[in-house]
């Protein structure tokens, strides 16, 4: 049962469908519609009109207000909960051990210094 309907489906879907307007794109364009009189506004007075009223959006942009503020706090809280107290990062740098020394980083970091002149110069 349900495969038939899903190839039906399937059929009408691919099925072209011609376009009343499009059977002769260059000819003359129809009479245009008259239009329709003017009829007089319903009288609203003793209805609801159906629509959200201005307190009920002034109070839930209020309780989107007070949300994101609450998330924002929780957020800040909880980073503020796990961030190392009284660290220098670079004290922390200088304490672990490195690859490479001081030295040696200044030497390599002169050596590419002098490679580069090099290349300016045999341009």
């Amino acid at each position: 049962m349900h495969r038939w309907l899903i190839v039906l489906v399937a059929l009408a879907l691919a099925a072209p469908a011609t376009a009343v307007a499009q059977e002769n794109p260059f000819g003359p364009l129809p009479p245009a519609q008259p239009s329709p009189a003017p009829s007089a506004p319903p009288d609203t007075s003793d209805e609801d009109s159906g629509g959200t009223g201005r307190n009920t959006l002034y109070l839930i942009g209020a309780a989107l207000l007070v949300g994101f503020l609450a998330i924002g706090w929780w957020i800040s809280r909880d980073a503020r909960r796990f961030t190392p107290r009284g660290t220098d990062r670079q004290a922390l740098r200088e304490e672990g051990p490195h690859r490479h020394g001081r030295q040696a980083k200044a030497k390599a970091r002169a050596r590419t210094k002098a490679q580069r002149a090099a290349r300016r110069r045999n341009r």
